[in-house]
């Protein structure tokens, strides 16, 4: 794309349409957004002889073929491989919408009269990396597992804004609740590590009471050791029967 580009800065009326007309036929080509933007080709859109030629510039940018079928009149006849594009580019905006797209939505969209032609059309649409996917003759279904980005209209841009707008400040309420809850979960760490340490630090103590107190001490009952250990005796000096 990055010749055509090139070449369209210099290009002016009958060379500028015979330059659309290239990039349209060129595979591998599926993306038009920044040849409209370059000044000699807007500039055909103001043009008697050469506006139709940008305008199909641009239904191939953001349309279909069933755009390009409701204003064909008015537009130039495709070539065979600009015919194959525009379907392919049809199949992505369907893809964009359900990844299972059902052969007579496909049929019926691509003005192809019978499902052997589209079933060819789809393979070759894979073959070209356009889309990925997987043919469903029982169902009658294409499975879609992955389809190119499309150019975007200026008109949907303030919308795609506003959602990731939107989507950013939900992923900032998300992150500070990660942040609050790993906050909290640090002071409950702290605070459990410090009683877990203070409850070792009592049994060692009422161990060595317990081992250095006299027998005596425990027959009579201690009052301030635990009920249980009360019951403590020490083994060395435990009196066998």
């Amino acid at each position: 794309m990055e010749q055509f580009l090139a070449l369209a800065k210099n290009a002016r009326g009958g060379s500028a349409v015979a330059l659309i007309q290239q990039v349209l036929a060129q595979p591998g080509v599926f993306v038009f957004g920044e040849l409209l933007e370059i000044p000699s080709i807007a500039a055909l859109a103001d043009s008697a002889d050469h506006s139709a030629y940008y305008t199909l510039l641009k239904v191939f940018a953001y349309g279909t073929y069933a755009d390009y079928k409701a204003h064909s009149p008015l537009l130039p006849e495709l070539a065979p491989p600009q015919l194959q594009k525009l379907r392919f580019l049809s199949i992505v905006s369907l893809a964009a919408t359900t990844k299972q797209i059902k052969y007579s939505d496909l049929l019926q969209q691509l003005d192809i009269p019978n499902v052997r032609q589209l079933e060819d059309l789809i393979i070759q649409a894979i073959y070209a990396d356009v889309v990925r996917g997987k043919l469903d003759q029982e169902r009658s279904i294409l499975h879609v597992e992955f389809a190119i980005g499309r150019d975007i209209t200026p008109e949907s841009m303030s919308t795609m804004f506003a959602t990731l707008t939107k989507w950013n400040a939900q992923c900032d309420l998300a992150l500070k609740s990660i942040v609050t809850c790993m906050e909290q979960a640090s002071k409950d760490r702290h605070s459990f590590l410090q009683e877990k340490e203070a409850h070792g630090r009592a049994v060692e103590h009422a161990t060595k009471r317990v081992a250095s107190a006299p027998d005596t001490e425990f027959a009579n009952g201690s009052a301030d050791l635990p009920t249980a250990k009360r019951y403590v005796t020490n083994p060395t000096k435990r009196k066998h029967p």
